[in-house]
């Protein structure tokens, strides 16, 4: 017995006989998804829930991770490891993904019944599994090189982040003073101090990418006060190869 117990009827209750997901599943545009391949993923999520990721909950928060100052990494607990690893082979990330990366077209209802099983069962689990969500931001919004870098993303499976809080910003993302200067050859500069970094490493991933939040200098046209100011900056942990997603050195940030 864990400290999870799912309520999957009352979820199936609200999504398919309250709000009418039975008349929208099916048919564009969500025609990729009907509700009996729905209730599959809610009824898999489910067993996932209350079985490998609420019982190894426990366990991962009393022997919690440990950062090494010498090498700058983290090791994972193993138990934390086998909850990820689960879930990232359960593929319900693809529920957040464009189709163009293999994602899955359907109702955010659906997206949102599947994360409240996990968030109530292990939400730490669920919080270091946004590398497919970040891949979608950053091929939605990115040009050429940023949208096959999401591509390797989600094939290699790397780790994403997103780098918002300072040590006088927090929810209040306007405030922050991160900026970047233009190198002039496709690189930029950071400066700033950033902290808090949800997932910002571990040993659970080849690589990480995060997507921090900075304002432009000099840059005619972007940057200026407060929320509308700024700015995502692609910053990898680990230099890569863009067309084959080789690994090389370290991008010196520590």
């Amino acid at each position: 017995m864990t400290h999870y117990k799912s309520n999957l009827r009352d979820i199936e209750f609200n999504l398919f006989e309250v709000f009418g997901g039975t008349e929208r599943m099916g048919t564009a545009p969500f025609e990729d998804i009907d509700v009996e391949t729905a209730k599959d993923f809610l009824k898999n999520t489910d067993a996932l829930a209350t079985g490998l990721l609420s019982e190894t909950f426990a366990s991962a928060d009393r022997n919690p991770p440990v950062y090494d100052p010498a090498t700058y990494s983290v090791k994972m607990p193993e138990d934390f490891k086998a909850a990820y690893q689960a879930l990232m082979d359960a593929e319900g990330w693809r529920l957040e993904l464009p189709e163009e990366l293999g994602g899955i077209n359907c109702p955010p209802s659906v997206r949102w019944a599947v994360a409240e099983l996990v968030l109530g069962s292990n939400p730490a689990a669920f919080m270091y599994m946004s590398g497919p969500g970040f891949a979608g931001i950053l091929y939605n919004l990115g040009n050429e090189a940023q949208q096959k870098m999401a591509e390797l993303m989600v094939e290699k499976q790397w780790g994403a982040t997103m780098v918002l809080t300072e040590p006088d910003a927090g929810s209040d993302v306007g405030a922050g003073r991160a900026k970047a200067f233009d190198n002039g050859d496709g690189t930029w500069r950071i400066e700033g101090v950033k902290r808090f970094i949800t997932s910002a490493e571990h040993d659970m991933s080849d690589n990480i990418i995060h997507l921090v939040l900075a304002r432009p200098e000099g840059v005619e046209g972007v940057g200026g006060p407060g929320t509308k100011g700024v700015s995502l900056v692609v910053v990898s942990e680990l230099m890569f190869d863009l067309e084959t997603g080789e690994l090389g050195e370290r991008n010196g940030v520590k």
